[in-house]
C-alpha cells in the first residue's frame, strides 16, 4: 500500500513537471493557498517546492512569483521594425483607396505598433466598442478591427449621402449602419490584403462583431498581438482605428517580407556592379559635362530680395555645409560637403542621389 502511495505520488509530481505554464500557475497559486490557510491566513506562509531533481524544500510563500515564457514570437527585432515600417506605408496608400471610394478626403496614419495581451487590451480600450472580427487565410488566424464609434457613424452618415459632419456618437449603431460599415471594412482588408506580396494570396473573411473587449474569443490566454493604432480624420471626426494581428499567425509574412527585402537588396547591388563593370566607350572622353554645385531652397523673403545689393549677406545654416547639391548637366547626382583645397574652395562627394 505504501508503495502504491510513493508511486501515486511520483506519477502527480511528473504530471505537475511537464504540464503547460498555466497549470503550473494554477498549482503553484493552490499551494501558496493551502499554504496560507495553514498559517492562519498569514501571507508569508510556507510553500512546498519540488526541485527538478525530485527533492522537496519548504519556502515562504512570498518567493514564489508566477513567470511567463513563450508569449512573444520568435522574431527578430529587425523584423518586427521591418514589418512596421511597411504597414505604415500601406496604411497610407488604404487612406487614398478609401477617400476615392468615399469621394471625400480621408487621411489614415499608423501611429504606433506594439505587442499586448487581450488582457491588456481590454483594460486600455473599454466597452462599449465596435469591433469587427476577420479570418485571414491562408494563415488561418483571426484578427480584430477596431473602430472608433464616432468615425464608423461618420463614415456610415457619408455613404448615406451625408457631409459626414456632427454625428451624434452617444446613439448606438444601428443594423444598417453595421452593414455599411462593414462594406467599407472588406474594401480596407481587401485593399491591405494585397499590398502584402505574400507567396500566396492573402484573403480576409468577416467572421462576427463583438462590442467588450473582454469576451474576445480569438485565441488562447497565451497569445499575444500585433497592436496597430491608426488616425483617421474624415470631415470634422478625427478618431482611431485599432487594428489587433496574431504574432504567431503574422509570423510567415514578417519573415517572408524580410527575405523579399534581402533579395531585393541583392539584385539592386547586382545591377549596381553590372553598371560599373560596363566598358567605357572613348568617344565620351572628350564631352563636356557642366557641373554645377548649389543650395537649393534657400528661404528669402521677397522684401529682402528686392532690397539686396552688392555686398549684402545672406546668412546660411552651418549645416547646410554638407548639404551641397552637385548637378550634372542641370540635373541633381550627388550631395556634396563644402570645403577647401589648395586654397580654393571645392566640394567632397558624400552621397549618390538614386533619382
Amino acid at each position: 500500500m505504501a508503495k502504491e502511495n510513493f508511486q501515486e505520488a511520483d506519477i502527480r509530481l511528473f504530471r505537475d513537471r511537464t504540464s503547460p505554464l498555466t497549470a503550473t500557475r494554477v498549482f503553484a497559486a493552490e499551494a501558496a493557498a493551502s499554504a496560507s490557510k495553514a498559517e492562519g491566513g498569514s501571507p508569508e506562509g510556507v510553500v512546498e517546492l519540488h526541485r527538478h531533481g525530485g527533492q522537496r524544500q519548504e519556502v515562504p510563500s512570498g518567493k514564489i512569483h508566477s513567470f511567463v515564457s513563450g508569449k512573444h514570437g520568435a522574431l527578430s527585432s529587425t523584423e518586427v521594425h521591418r514589418f512596421k515600417s511597411q504597414n505604415a506605408a500601406v496604411v497610407r496608400s488604404l487612406a487614398a483607396r478609401l477617400a476615392l471610394f468615399l469621394r471625400m478626403d480621408l487621411t489614415l496614419e499608423q501611429t504606433s505598433l506594439e505587442v499586448v495581451d487581450l488582457n491588456k487590451y481590454s483594460k486600455q480600450f473599454e466597452a462599449p466598442r465596435h469591433m469587427i472580427l476577420f479570418k485571414l487565410h491562408p494563415l488561418e488566424s483571426i484578427g480584430v478591427l477596431d473602430v472608433a464609434k464616432p468615425l464608423a457613424l461618420t463614415i456610415a452618415d457619408r455613404m448615406l449621402g451625408g457631409k459626414a459632419f456632427a454625428v451624434n456618437p452617444e446613439r448606438p449603431i444601428r443594423e444598417v449602419e453595421t452593414a455599411l460599415i462593414d462594406q467599407i471594412t472588406q474594401i480596407l482588408l481587401r485593399e491591405w490584403c494585397r499590398a502584402w506580396k505574400f507567396e500566396e494570396t492573402l484573403r480576409a473573411t468577416l467572421i462576427g462583431h463583438e462590442t467588450n473587449p473582454q469576451f474576445l474569443q480569438i485565441g488562447g490566454g497565451e497569445e499575444t498581438y500585433y497592436h496597430i493604432s491608426i488616425d483617421a480624420s474624415i470631415g470634422d471626426c478625427m478618431e482611431q482605428i485599432q487594428m489587433l494581428l496574431p504574432v504567431r499567425g503574422m509570423a510567415p509574412i514578417v519573415r517572408h517580407l524580410a527575405l523579399v527585402t534581402s533579395i531585393s537588396a541583392e539584385d539592386e547591388s547586382e545591377e549596381h556592379e553590372q553598371f560599373i563593370h560596363q566598358p567605357w566607350n572613348p568617344a565620351f572622353a572628350k564631352v563636356d559635362v557642366h557641373v554645377g554645385a548649389r543650395w537649393p531652397d534657400i528661404p528669402v523673403v521677397a522684401r529682402d530680395m528686392v532690397a539686396l545689393k552688392v555686398g549684402d549677406i545672406i546668412p546660411l545654416n552651418p549645416e547646410r555645409l554638407g548639404q551641397v547639391e552637385i548637378t550634372l548637366e542641370g540635373k541633381p547626382k550627388y550631395i556634396g560637403r563644402l570645403g577647401s583645397l589648395d586654397q580654393r574652395c571645392a566640394v567632397q562627394i558624400v552621397q549618390t542621389l538614386n533619382h
